[in-house]
């Protein structure tokens, strides 16, 4: 009887301890947004609505407040998402946008499969679904400076295999968002079978328990999980531009709440360049800051040059292979095959922004790519070390046009069409999905 007097106090005490541990993280708003699809007529799923409902009962156990619908029809999916994009306006602070369900994607663009849909042909999936991207768009109409999005959709199932292409597209929020897939581009998930939850949601919900993980600590260990779990046949992914830390459940001696950039979303304030370079002052390596854990310690921070009043610093060299792939271990992707470790990266437009924002986080200070004006200012002033035959093919932030119009000397606050590239005395435009041109970073002296 004492045993089991015991445990019944040692069960209480743990919740109370995990109550108190989230009362203190929650120093910052947390808004919600849950919705879980099974019932579907023609495909229906066992799990998803058992997923939303366990979801949205962890996320208020840490803090949130949860907008919740289960099998929504696609007015009550849109009417849930302007709820969503409200209260957010309002509280501003951290926001969560959890789906289970279908999710197909139809010419590079993602959808969201409501409840109730009549859809016989791919021409009609732009219509009767929910385009993924309006959760991005709400959250960035509502000003919020810290966003995740989590997708366990993509299910196999024959609705995603008759109609629209295979497995999600990616997709690239506005800064300060990131986004959490089930599985890899182009690929599918499991629902489940006989289990209450899919592989992916089961691992997420045991793995948000754990005190003292960080946002990307919780996903890499559920990547870990469910690649395990299923074998191999499903790989969970994310795309990342976060400029802050995030805690669903801080260590109890160390209650870290987000801390958003400030003006997160926004442009940089960049100077006016002068049209002769002064001469250039190579900056030292800065140290890392004293809390350092060993993993980030092993972080260098790029060898970086100033230039006497133009108020930026810009990387003397491109980042190295080696240096991506300490980012790459550290957030749960995968590097660049090949090469030697202090050859240049090659990566895609957004691979390079993400770098840059979790180097930011690592390092304390706020680096990101140089704009297309920063690079070529740098270069005139010679303090690039670059390619002698002239051949490097540099993204930057800037978007391109082939007529000058000021958006050389800013950076785009979402990924833009085509990306302005530079290289020794020229320049020109990449698609952002190329995934062979390496980067420098750029930051505040």
């Amino acid at each position: 009887m004492m045993n089991r007097f015991s445990e019944c106090i040692l069960t209480a005490a743990l919740g109370l301890l995990l109550w108190l541990i989230a009362a203190v993280a929650v120093a910052e708003p947390r808004t919600a947004l849950v919705i879980g699809n099974g019932a579907y007529r023609d495909a229906p799923l066992r799990n998803p609505a058992n997923d939303a409902r366990d979801m949205a009962a962890k996320l208020r156990e840490l803090g949130f407040q949860v907008i919740e619908r289960t099998d929504a029809d696609r007015q009550t999916m849109r009417q849930a998402l302007r709820e969503f994009e409200q209260q957010l306006r309002q509280q501003r602070g951290v926001g969560l946008f959890y789906y289970a369900g279908h999710g197909v994607q139809l010419k590079g663009q993602n959808y969201l499969i409501p409840v109730g849909v009549d859809i016989r042909q791919e021409f009609e999936i732009p219509d009767e679904g929910i385009d993924a991207e309006a959760v991005l768009r709400a959250m960035e109409s509502a000003g919020n400076g810290f966003n995740i999005v989590i997708l366990d959709a993509c299910r196999n199932n024959p609705f995603a295999r008759s109609l629209g292409s295979r497995g999600l597209a990616r997709m690239d929020g506005p800064a300060g968002t990131f986004i959490a897939y089930a599985t890899g581009p182009g690929a599918i998930s499991q629902d489940g079978g006989a289990g209450r939850n899919s592989p992916y949601t089961r691992h997420l919900l045991a793995t948000l328990n754990t005190p003292g993980l960080s946002l990307e600590q919780v996903f890499k260990q559920v990547l870990v999980a469910v690649e395990q779990d299923t074998g191999g046949s499903q790989i969970p992914w994310v795309a990342s531009s976060l400029r802050g830390e995030f805690y669903f459940l801080p260590a109890v001696s160390s209650a870290v709440p987000v801390t958003p950039a400030a003006g997160a979303g926004a442009n940089p304030s960049l100077p006016v360049l002068p049209a002769t370079p002064p001469a250039p002052r190579v900056v030292e390596p800065a140290p890392l800051p004293a809390a350092s854990s060993a993993s980030s310690a092993a972080v260098e921070s790029p060898e970086m040059a100033s230039i006497s009043g133009a108020r930026f610093a810009i990387s003397r060299r491109p980042v190295s292979l080696d240096a991506y792939r300490r980012f790459a271990e550290a957030a749960g992707r995968e590097a660049p095959p090949g090469g030697k470790p202090g050859d240049p990266v090659q990566v895609t437009w957004q691979e390079a922004v993400d770098y840059a924002a979790w180097l930011t986080q690592r390092m304390g200070q706020a680096y990101r790519l140089p704009t297309e004006a920063e690079w070529e200012y740098a270069a005139r002033a010679g303090v690039l070390v670059v390619d002698p035959d002239g051949q490097e093919r540099e993204w930057t932030c800037s978007e391109y046009r082939q007529a000058f119009a000021g958006q050389e000397q800013r950076c785009a606050s979402r990924l833009p069409e085509v990306v302005a590239i530079r290289g020794g005395n020229w320049r020109a435009g990449a698609d952002p999905l190329s995934d062979d041109l390496g980067f420098r970073l750029a930051r505040e002296p």
